[in-house]
């Protein structure tokens, strides 16, 4: 699943990378937490978590490290708005446990 996952971000990054500032993803063991920053103090954070090859979920969070969005970053909003189903719609189309959300 790992090995998936990792494609599935390679490809997004690549899908976004214009629009962006930066793209991290940090592992653990069974769960990927990324980081797309638009600005400073603004990103776009995707948590991906699995326990198995069927069961896995996946999460969408806009703001500051608190989930806080400072009113200079409203112009920014359909932008993150615009990555986030972007990502949704490239992760139910390549990982088989999302297919069915």
């Amino acid at each position: 699943m790992k090995q998936r996952v990792e494609q599935y971000f390679k490809e997004l990054h690549q899908a976004i990378d214009k629009e962006i500032e930066a793209f991290t993803v940090e592992w653990r063991q069974y769960e990927a937490l990324t980081q797309i920053q638009l600005k400073e103090d603004l990103y776009v954070f995707i948590i991906f978590s699995w326990s198995n090859e069927e069961d896995c979920t996946i999460e969408y969070m806009i703001g500051d490290e608190n989930a806080v969005i400072q009113t200079r970053h409203l112009d920014k909003l359909d932008l993150a708005v615009s990555i986030i189903k972007t990502a949704h719609q490239m992760a139910k189309e390549k990982l088989a446990c999302l297919q069915r959300s």
